[in-house]
């Protein structure tokens, strides 16, 4: 039977030519589910997404139920099960839109979508139900959106490009980009004054609606279509920062000029970043170009559009009479002159700006130099936008006054205090910039103050608010006397409607999405596109941004309204649904999902801390494993265990005890991952005590692979299987086969550390694949990574590189950083074991940096181990015995016997480089009969005894490991000679 399920619209199944509508209900939502994932999924997170207010038992019994009922539809074939797992892999309008995007077929992409995912399928009484669709409906909203504005940004028929984005339109009607297509094609179809009547609905209602007028580009196009054919506009040149000087700015300001069909440069910005200095300047590079001058003209008093000739009259020294309109006059006076005119803050006027164009249209040879907060909205407009200068890195200290941000504050500082020296303070000056974002009035407003305070003091109330930014400086003009005069007045002209969605826009930090944006302050894409006409937003790549200074500006004025609380809550909710949403992708380590996750870090960080605050029990227990799976393959281990600890023992865990083991589960998991075993273990058993044997299946599961995996490292491998084995009873394959292909895993390890390699070969394997089944490619990825250990220990160097390569490609592929270097650690051991010793010294170096960097100290002692084994071959005894001991400091600090005996191996080897084999052997012999080493060390001690000649076993002088691998590390300085007398005498 041919299936295709169109999940776009309302749900239907199509089947030999028939469409059959799914009903809403249980078994529709399942088979929705499972086709839009189209891989495995556990019956475990199938029964928490449908039934999530139920017990699990109950919700099994429910899946059960429903999987019955299903198998009696004609699809039912279809959908696969396989132990614990389900998929549903018939094709889908969904998979067939993503895969058209991914191969660039946008006109096939764009007609796909009929609809919204699943529209009629909204379920209020589940949070995870609602909490999914509404993520997936935004994701494949946003994507449809962007291919048909690609799709109509290319040359195609203006029929199609009228009835796509007509489309657009439909799903927003207050989507400024889909009118201003909208209205493009309907001209080059041949009827712009369909073109003018959608523009005036559009405006009509966005003024009813939000007080609003539409942006400055639309206005811009709809004046354009009563005199011109609509083309192609020339993109505005990007800024390149600079101040003093602002030479990269100069030249693009003179190319603009130097078109022929150029007439008027605005150059935009937000309040106090230096237009006025950067026209002036241009005014005085470019005016012996003109053959009648140029003349710079300030505005910053004119409110009306009679101002603006009366202004340039007084500049242009033209006489008015008053006998005609000042306007008329003003261009009389000019005529054909050749002139550069520059007009300095007209944002005031921009409504008025058909001023300019009459002036343009009448005087041939003028050109136009505007300075603006705003766009003005003219066809003939060509935009210059600057930005904030750039500043040095904390790196950058020793040449910090190379930077233009820097040099500008040395310079306002010795305007008031000559006798300053900027080397004495170069941190504090750095970070001044850096908290001002380079902005030009507010390094000036900065600099002021070092006539009564430090640089660090300066930089220390910056951080403590805005009262430095609110500080009068009277020698200075009136609108820049301070940072807080600047942003009123631009405060002043926004509308409602704008003036709220700036100041919501504030709980954001670190920047933030178009649909972020909408969902927490509620504004349509219209009012965000009116601040960032008013350069009140930037845009970089697909993310908006606030200057710094701004948003504390105008997180003061959220805070006056009332309506912080509300907003922070719309955020925390937010993006406590974003890391819901991406528990799975964070968990198999999914590339685009931690991309995501490390985009919206600081976001979801600050809806974590403000969570805690204000108890959001549910919203933080199901972010939980989001947050975990992504300190772990980041490897942001400490600043994870940070933020589950403050969890842990905050007011929502304090009143809610599930929550709180929950939290210390996964704390427990960090500390492990952190090499703590200890005090892993004791939060774990802690947490565990503390949870419901029927209630709290996530915590004590997670509290049983903690607890397995301490007592592994910890050398307890007989407690480790029987934790492990717990674990896979909590969630076996058929409930949660993820889990249960970990479990397989973790048991291989346990098997290869009792000897058992055969048992632990054929468990890895069917690990290995289960998660290539389910899709995990974390759990794929450290497959990958044991699997090709363990041959490499059983000497099948060529398959063990096929695997550790494979690997290490899935793990740069998807960003798994704590994978990568494990894997990286076993190819340099395969190199050292295949006599390669300088690839084995590269690939150490790298993974070593690595490891050092993140903090991973397991990894640091065994490379560490791994260097001196190198400096060994290569006769460099001194260098081997500095990395030997720091080895065994390590190991001792951790307390993992593996690591111990290892190091102890290569201690042998450096007793036989220096001609001490008697002592060698009995190093080996002692490590081949302790009772605390595993099996693989155990087995290589006594391979590299059977290279010594045969003969009784040399004595031991009764070191326990303890004394022995101490005095290792106290004795390195000596070159061991006491320990080295100690071990003879027993001989």
């Amino acid at each position: 039977m041919a299936l295709n399920l169109r999940l776009l619209g309302s749900p239907t199944l199509e089947s030999d030519g028939q469409s059959i509508p799914l009903p809403f209900e249980r078994r529709s939502q399942l088979l929705a589910f499972l086709a839009l994932r189209r891989s495995w999924v556990g019956r475990a997170e199938l029964a928490a997404m449908l039934w999530p207010e139920q017990s699990d038992k109950l919700a099994y019994t429910n899946l059960r139920k429903t999987l019955f009922r299903l198998r009696a539809l004609p699809w039912a074939p279809s959908v696969e099960v396989q132990g614990g797992a389900l998929r549903y892999d018939a094709p889908t309008d969904v998979a067939a839109f993503e895969s058209a995007l991914r191969e660039g077929r946008l006109r096939e992409a764009a007609h796909i979508r009929r609809g919204d995912f699943l529209e009629g399928f909204d379920d209020g009484a589940s949070e995870s139900w609602s909490g999914w669709i509404g993520f997936e409906r935004e994701r494949l909203r946003s994507a449809w959106h962007g291919a048909v504005l690609a799709r109509l940004s290319t040359e195609n028929d203006p029929a199609e490009g009228i009835e796509l984005s007509a489309r657009l339109l439909e799903a927003d009607p207050l989507d400024e980009a889909a009118l201003q297509a909208h209205m493009s094609w309907l001209a080059r179809g041949g009827r712009p004054s369909q073109a003018r009547e959608a523009y005036r609905a559009f405006a009509r209602r966005l003024q009813e609606d939000f007080g609003l007028a539409p942006g400055a580009e639309l206005q811009a196009l709809h004046e354009s279509l009563a005199t011109a054919s609509i083309g192609p506009r020339v993109a505005a040149p990007k800024p390149d920062d600079g101040f003093i000087g602002r030479s990269v700015e100069l030249r693009q300001v003179a190319a603009l000029l130097g078109q022929p069909d150029c007439r008027l440069v605005c150059v935009i910005g937000p309040g106090g970043v230096g237009k006025t200095r950067l026209a002036r300047r241009a005014l005085h590079h470019l005016a012996a170009g003109y053959g009648d001058g140029a003349t710079f003209v300030p505005l910053e008093d004119a409110a009306v559009a009679s101002d603006v000739p009366m202004a340039m009259a007084r500049e242009l020294g033209i006489a008015l009479s008053g006998r005609r309109d000042a306007l008329g006059e003003v261009i009389d006076g000019i005529g054909k002159r050749h002139l550069l005119l520059a007009l300095d803050n007209f944002e005031q006027l921009a409504p008025e700006a058909w001023v300019l164009e009459r002036l343009l249209d009448e005087c041939p040879r003028l050109q136009l130099l505007v300075t603006s907060r705003v766009r003005l909205g003219l066809a003939s407009e060509q935009l210059l936008p600057i930005e904030g200068l750039p500043w040095p890195d904390a790196e950058d200290q020793d040449r910090f006054e190379s930077f233009d941000a820097v040099r500008l504050f040395v310079r306002a500082a010795r305007r008031l205090e000559p006798g300053f020296v900027p080397e004495t303070e170069a941190a504090a000056i750095v970070e001044i910039c850096r908290q001002v974002e380079g902005l030009p009035l507010a390094i000036e407003l900065a600099a002021a103050w070092v006539r009564v305070m430090s640089c660090e003091a300066i930089s220390s109330q910056l951080r403590e608010g805005i009262q430095l930014l609110r500080a009068m400086d009277q020698a200075r003009p009136a609108r820049h006397a301070s940072m807080q005069v600047v942003f009123d007045e631009t405060w002043r002209l926004l509308g409602s409607a704008e003036r709220d969605a700036l100041a919501r826009l504030s709980v954001f930090q670190g920047g933030f999405s178009a649909e972020a944006a909408r969902a927490v302050t509620g504004a349509p894409a219209a009012v965000l596109g009116a601040l960032a006409d008013r350069c009140l937003l930037r845009k970089d790549g697909q993310r908006l941004h606030m200057h710094v200074l701004l948003q504390q500006l105008a997180a003061a004025r959220l805070a006056e309204s009332g309506a912080r609380e509300a907003t922070q809550r719309a955020h925390a909710l937010h993006f406590h649904r974003l890391l819901a949403g991406l528990r799975k992708a964070a968990a198999d380590g999914d590339r685009a999902g931690l991309s995501q996750l490390d985009t919206e870090l600081p976001n979801w960080r600050l809806a974590w801390s403000w969570s805690l605050a204000h108890p959001m029990r549910d919203a933080l227990a199901g972010s939980v494993f989001t947050l975990l799976h992504f300190c772990d393959h980041r490897f942001r281990l400490e600043e994870g265990l940070s933020m589950l600890r403050e969890a842990a023992g905050s007011r929502a865990a304090r009143d809610e005890p599930r929550l709180a083991a929950l939290l210390l589960a996964a704390a427990a998991h960090l500390e492990y991952r952190l090499d703590r075993y200890v005090e892993a273990h004791a939060t774990a058993t802690r947490a565990l005590a503390a949870t419901d044997s029927k209630a709290d299946h996530d915590a004590r599961l997670q509290c049983f692979k903690v607890l397995g995996g301490c007592c592994l490292r910890l050398g307890r491998h007989a407690e480790a299987r029987r934790w492990f084995e717990k674990a896979l009873r909590q969630a076996p394959a058929a409930m949660d086969p993820n889990n249960a292909a970990a479990m397989l895993d973790n048991l291989a390890r346990v098997e290869k550390a009792l000897g058992n390699y055969a048992q632990a070969l054929r468990l890895c394997q069917q690990s290995l694949l289960q998660h290539r089944l389910l899709g995990d490619a974390a759990g794929e990825a450290l497959c990958l990574n044991n699997l090709g250990a363990q041959l490499g220990d059983s000497g099948d160097i060529d398959t063990a590189r096929k695997y550790l390569d494979e690997g290490l490609a899935l793990c740069e592929r998807h960003g798994i950083v704590g994978t990568r270097s494990l894997i990286l650690a076993n190819l340099s051991e395969l190199a050292f074991k295949e006599g390669r010793d300088d690839a084995a010294a590269a690939i150490t170096r790298r993974a070593l940096e690595f490891a050092e960097a993140v903090g991973n100290r397991a990894l640091v002692s065994w490379l560490r181990i791994q260097t001196a084994r190198i400096q060994l071959r290569r006769r460099d005894l001194e260098a081997a015995r500095g990395e030997l001991a720091a080895a065994m400091e390590s190991a001792i600090a951790m307390g993992r016997p593996s690591h111990l005996f290892a190091a102890l191996s290569g201690f042998a080897e450096l007793l036989e480089a220096q001609g001490e084999r008697g002592c060698a052997r009995q190093v080996l012999e002692f490590c081949a009969a302790h009772p605390s080493i595993g099996a693989p060390e155990r087995d290589e001690a006594r391979a590299r005894l059977r290279q010594f000649q045969h003969g009784p076993a040399p004595k031991w002088p009764g070191l326990e490991l303890d004394e022995l691998v101490h005095r290792i590390v106290l004795e390195a300085s000596v070159r061991h000679a006491p320990l080295i007398a100690t071990l003879r005498a027993a001989a």
